[in-house]
């Protein structure tokens, strides 16, 4: 029976103690925690998001549901990201209020278009407005801050997020947030049960959607063997991107050498071999740079170093390697003053390089880790940034440059076509956007065939369940663009992936180690290849409009 207009605007019986939203919102952030890395308990994402979003409608004032929320998860955004004290002690704390205020700003705002006298049912307004906060997050503010979005630990469900290849990892936050709004419609002290029952209804509706169409895609047959990969995982600490000196880069480098000759050899041969990020030292493999040199004297012989030992190395097992190394560009400068002079170039990218019987072939990140590699906004004021690094990371230089363009690598393949690899490096492969970009570079004429991630996750310390989450959101690359990916990662995990976002194989972290994979090939294309991130972008505009008529429309008291 329809409901009169009256029950639907009473509301001053249904406020909440302030008790009441504070324990909502407490057991809300301790589910949000639950269902993340180590613990994994993915189903908590649903009840998080049912927790919070009864909160933000019951709340009696946005004042004390923002100081809840902001306390709350700045805590719990804390503990997930206790890793970043390595790199900036004063930089830590920002990180976890920041993460912590987009909570509070889904909250707040949710709760003021949840007083207007529109009765839509929640199952939709909510997912629209959560998308809309997570893709202002994740891809636009400050850079980018991709991680722990909302239908990330759904990944260990493999049938709940094929859907990403339609719409991005963005259908697995919005399949959270449905299923958690209609658990919050039936929460009410007094539910509104028409449009509870609606809500239902439309997150049944969705979830069953996913699940058919998800035992389709998994169903598919599997392609042919793309070829034999070699990764070798590291086990260095931040400090070598800090401070790594010469003899300790002897005894490193030379122990990965000998761990790759070794893996080669217990595997048979390989096709490819894959060092992680930043694991060769030196200047890269630009001739020009090389050129350069030639009348620098030992300064130069000692900066071509170790780019004529890799190449010496390559040789020495007959076996193509993929490494992460900087690349020097641009022109030399000499820097310092007196006997502390040193020589340096005026562009640095950080690269993946391809080292084969044939000409250098390297990939240049287009997208620097923000705060890790770059300010982003504040490098245009040069004073500013100085002072950022001297108050929160010291010794932290954070000038790496974007490379030109996006390209991909090819190397022959074991029968008579070649191998197409698109090779983002480390944060690239958490966002959505620039790893589409990367797999089918403007004027590309074909589609990457596997994604190969090298990253350096040193800085990461202790915190395993960082790396699981960082591997976590890479994951659904493999869905959004139907290709494999293979993770080759300084302390782990480096892991080998299908293209439906199932983990084939990986090894244990924080130890040296090698794991062969065999990637096989997918022809599928796929809906978010084509479209991108229209879907988060639609939503964005739907939530701005919604915000925007609560200036217009009366809100109940």
């Amino acid at each position: 029976m329809p409901e009169s207009s009256s029950t639907e605007s009473t509301c001053a019986d249904r406020r909440d103690s302030r008790l009441l939203t504070l324990l909502l919102v407490i057991l809300s952030g301790v589910a949000w925690l639950l269902s993340w890395p180590p613990l994994d308990l993915w189903a908590m994402s649903f009840l998080w998001a049912a927790l919070l979003i009864r909160a933000a409608i019951g709340a009696r004032g946005a004042w004390w549901l923002a100081a809840c929320c902001l306390v709350v998860y700045a805590l719990a955004w804390a503990w997930l990201v206790r890793w970043s004290s390595n790199v900036s002690v004063p930089g830590f704390p920002a990180m976890a209020i920041y993460s912590g205020l987009w909570m509070v700003f889904f909250a707040v705002v949710y709760r003021r278009i949840q007083r207007m006298e529109v009765n839509w049912p929640m199952a939709i307004t909510a997912p629209i407005a959560w998308l809309a906060m997570e893709y202002l997050r994740a891809e636009i503010m400050f850079g980018a801050w991709p991680w722990y979005l909302a239908g990330l630990p759904l990944v260990n469900w493999p049938v709940l997020v094929q859907v990403a290849d339609l719409g991005g990892v963005w259908m697995a936050s919005l399949l959270v947030v449905c299923i958690g709004a209609a658990l919050a419609e039936w929460m009410r002290p007094r539910p509104r049960v028409r449009r509870a029952w609606i809500s239902t209804v439309v997150a049944g509706v969705f979830l069953l959607f996913t699940i058919t169409y998800g035992l389709v895609r998994l169903s598919a047959p599997e392609g042919p063997v793309l070829g034999r990969v070699l990764l070798v995982q590291t086990n260095l600490p931040l400090d070598n991107k800090l401070g790594w000196s010469f003899e300790n880069q002897l005894e490193d480098v030379g122990g990965f050498m000998d761990l790759t000759a070794s893996g080669l050899s217990d595997a048979g041969g390989a096709d490819l071999v894959v060092w992680p990020e930043a694991m060769l030292p030196g200047i890269g493999f630009n001739q020009d740079i090389s050129r350069a040199l030639d009348d620098r004297g030992e300064m130069g012989e000692w900066l071509r170093f170790w780019p004529r030992r890799m190449r010496a190395f390559v040789e020495g097992v007959g076996t193509p390697v993929l490494t992460g190394t900087d690349t020097w560009s641009g022109e030399l400068e000499t820097r310092g003053e007196d006997e502390s002079r040193w020589l340096a170039s005026t562009i640095r990218y950080n690269s993946a390089t391809l080292l084969d019987d044939g000409p250098v072939q390297s990939y240049h990140k287009v997208f620097p880790t923000p705060f890790g590699e770059r300010l982003p906004w504040i490098d245009a004021w040069p004073w500013l940034r100085e002072k950022l690094l001297d108050l929160g990371a010291r010794g932290m230089v954070l000038n790496l440059d974007p490379g030109p363009e996006p390209v991909l690598l090819e190397l022959d393949g074991p029968g008579d076509g070649s191998l197409l690899m698109s090779t983002p490096i480390c944060f690239e492969a958490t966002i959505p956007s620039v790893t589409r970009d990367l797999a089918r570079p403007a004027g590309a004429t074909r589609v990457a065939d596997v994604l190969v991630n090298l990253t350096n996750d040193g800085w990461l310390g202790d915190v395993d369940g960082a790396r699981v989450a960082h591997a976590q959101a890479a994951r659904f690359r493999t869905i959004e663009l139907r290709r494999p990916m293979l993770r080759c990662v300084n302390t782990g995990q480096t892991a080998w992936y299908d293209s439906s976002g199932r983990e084939v194989a990986s090894l244990p972290m924080r130890e040296p180690g090698c794991l062969l994979a065999e990637p096989r090939a997918d022809s599928r294309r796929t809906l978010y290849g084509l479209i991108g991130n229209l879907v988060p972008m639609i939503c964005l505009a739907l939530a701005a409009l919604l915000f925007l008529l609560t200036f217009l429309r009366p809100r109940s008291t």
